[in-house]
């Protein structure tokens, strides 16, 4: 069974092979066929044009014309020299003087049929395509489709004389060993010979050949321990490493940096040695971030390297005994990136790249999130004074990038995900209606500052926190169910409910505040602030006479009370419909009118089709006439503006 799948593997391989190298090798020797034809057409029709072009004889274009010399009065000083002879009438005009030959139409049809009975249009691919994808096919796949087949031939070839005892144990180990140093000295020879590409192939063949076989003579032949075998892949990774910086190509320094993360995996056994693991990864991210400056992407690679080495190792070997050595490694994770962007960014004024950005903006999460999981059991009333001291953290640098002048863009990045742990940090270490405030008073300050500074992206955030504030306001804090204990006004939910929508109202202040571009953004927030604040007024209400419903025994009396609440609902948007409309015309804003005329059509509404089949005749009588008086009034505020307007006009 196990000869079926290796020979259907390779014979899935040389499929694969015949794909990628054997097509691209019939496609050139196909384009250079139709290069052969587009040429013997082209010298075809050349020699069938000069065959049909009946030209006159040259001399008959040749004879000059008789030469006449300009007469041209004498200057003062010098004389006229002396005319320059005419040519003999037999010499031939000059080449650029010859008149062109008539030309002639070209046939319409040639004289011998075209090859596989096509026209003469060009080729798609020219000859300069053909040799560049040609150079990349013979150079790059092929030697890299070589060094596959290479290893996987030794491979095979140490399998099966392991089935058939031909080498020994040490003598396999040995063999593939020899064979990757040969491939690495063979890829130095040809690199000082200049062979770039050709160097690298056969260099990185060998040091994947010494990987296989230390992994060999450890994980399957057991011929020598964990920590010699340890130290041999150490010195491999290393050597990786100089050879990448050597020979220039960051294709090895990527296979050095993924042979450093796989060795742990690959050499894993039944004692745990955690410390020395945290140590030879916290190497390698150092090893990485050293070769930073050389080549993008290492510093993503050893970022997700490290985490997943880490979980992995956690799913399997983690003991609460082992925290404080978990702690120490995931901080100097943390410390490391964070290091590595402020020495590349802050002090060497680098340009940040998308990759130094993202990392920058991932770690103090990943990190918190590592340390939230293992540690907010015994110390959950600590985690928010965590992501205060991270926030901390980010608005030091913010800081210093403003001291050092830095580019906008990274600045506001640093100062927004100081902003995003703080915002993190309320939710985990306060409860209840307290968030919510502490979210509205924050979106206040933010936007108070962006409007200072001019800044978009802050501006976004503030509104973003708003948004978070009324969603919590909305569906969290909101009693929806029966309140066991309700004190009219001095409650937690009507108290905190003040508080954010006084920050609202307060928004809007400040849009006024910043003249009249910003005078739509805070006609908005004072409509949501209206709209915040009679639906608390409502939800209180209600409260009220609910629970006063509840308290009675009788039937009766619970009715009573409800209809009570009707009527007081009724007459409490009236009021404050009648409170708008008078603001509006106060501050002369056309949009809280039409908010209060919106209101008074809401209440007419509900006294029409509610009141009027629910509540008994005095409550119905309360309601009617309260709504009429006060609609009375606002139509008499509109009659009075508008006469005044009409007046002036």
């Amino acid at each position: 069974m196990d000869e079926f799948i290796i020979i259907s593997l390779l014979l899935i391989l040389l499929a694969a092979i015949a794909c990628g190298v054997a097509l691209p090798v019939i496609a050139l020797v196909q384009i250079r066929r139709v290069k052969r034809q587009f040429l013997f057409r082209i010298e075809r029709l050349e020699a069938l044009l000069r065959h049909q072009t009946s030209a006159p004889p040259l001399d008959e274009y040749r004879r000059p014309a008789p030469y006449r010399p300009v007469e041209t009065p004498p200057p003062a000083a010098p004389p006229e020299p002396p005319p320059f002879p005419p040519p003999p009438p037999s010499a031939p005009l000059p080449e650029f003087a010859q008149p062109p030959p008539p030309a002639a139409p070209p046939p319409a049809q040639p004289p011998y049929p075209l090859p596989h009975g096509r026209g003469t249009e060009m080729p798609a691919i020219a000859p300069g395509q053909a040799e560049a994808l040609e150079s990349v096919i013979g150079r790059r796949w092929l030697g890299w489709v070589a060094m596959v087949l290479i290893l996987f031939a030794v491979a095979f070839f140490l399998r099966y004389a392991f089935e058939n005892r031909w080498i020994g144990e040490v003598g396999r180990v040995m063999l593939g060993i020899a064979g990757g140093i040969a491939l690495a000295v063979s890829g130095f020879r040809y690199h000082r010979r200049g062979w770039r590409i050709f160097s690298q192939i056969l260099t990185a063949g060998g040091i994947m050949l010494v990987y296989l076989s230390v992994y060999a003579a450890f994980g399957f032949y057991n011929l020598v321990g964990q920590k010699t075998a340890f130290a041999f892949l150490v010195i491999l990774v290393i050597e990786a490493g100089g050879l990448a910086l050597l020979y220039r190509a960051p294709i090895m320094a990527i296979m050095a940096l993924a042979g450093g993360f796989l060795v742990p995996i690959l050499l894993r056994s039944d004692r745990d040695q955690y410390v020395s693991l945290f140590s030879y990864t916290a190497a390698l991210d150092a090893g990485a971030l050293a070769l930073l400056k050389q080549w993008p992407g290492l510093a993503s690679m050893a970022f997700a390297g490290t985490h997943i080495l880490f979980w992995l190792w956690y799913a399997d070997r983690y003991h609460p005994a082992k925290l404080a050595a978990v702690m120490i490694f995931q901080t100097a994770v943390f410390v490391f990136f964070l290091a590595a962007y402020l020495v590349t960014q802050v002090l060497r004024r680098k340009r940040a790249h998308l990759e130094d950005l993202a990392i920058l903006v991932v770690n103090p999460f990943v990190f918190f999130g590592t340390s939230h999981h293992l540690l907010d059991k015994d110390y959950h009333d600590w985690m928010g004074a965590f992501l205060i001291a991270l926030a901390l953290v980010y608005a030091a640098m913010a800081r210093a990038m403003m001291a050092r002048r830095m580019e906008a863009r990274q600045l506001l990045l640093t100062i927004g995900t100081a902003l995003a742990l703080v915002t993190l940090a309320v939710p985990i270490q306060l409860r209840s209606n307290w968030i919510t405030i502490f979210w509205a008073v924050e979106a206040l300050a933010l936007l108070w500052v962006a409007l200072q500074v001019k800044s978009v992206a802050l501006h976004a955030g503030s509104l973003a926190v708003f948004a978070l504030a009324l969603i919590r306001l909305l569906f969290s804090d909101t009693p929806f169910i029966r309140r066991l204990e309700f004190t009219p006004v001095f409650n937690r939910y009507f108290l905190s409910s003040i508080v954010v929508v006084a920050c609202f109202f307060a928004a809007a202040t400040v849009y006024r505040k910043f003249g009249e571009e910003k005078r739509l953004m805070g006609l908005a927030i004072t409509l949501v602030a209206v709209g915040m604040l009679w639906f608390v007024l409502t939800v209180e209400t209600n409260t009220f006479f609910e629970m006063r419903a509840n308290a009675e025994k009788a039937f009766a009396d619970a009715r009573h009370e409800r209809w009570l609440g009707q009527m007081a609902l009724s007459v409490l948007w009236s009021v404050y419909a009648a409170a708008l409309a008078a603001a509006g015309f106060l501050r002369r804003s056309a949009a809280v009118r039409w908010t209060a005329l919106a209101l008074f059509a809401v209440t007419v509404v509900k006294v029409v089709f509610v009141d009027m089949a629910a509540l008994r005749q005095f409550y119905r009588i309360i309601a009617f006439f309260a709504l009429g008086l006060l609609l009375l009034a606002v139509a008499w505020g509109y009659q009075k503006v508008f006469q005044t307007k009409e007046a002036v006009k």
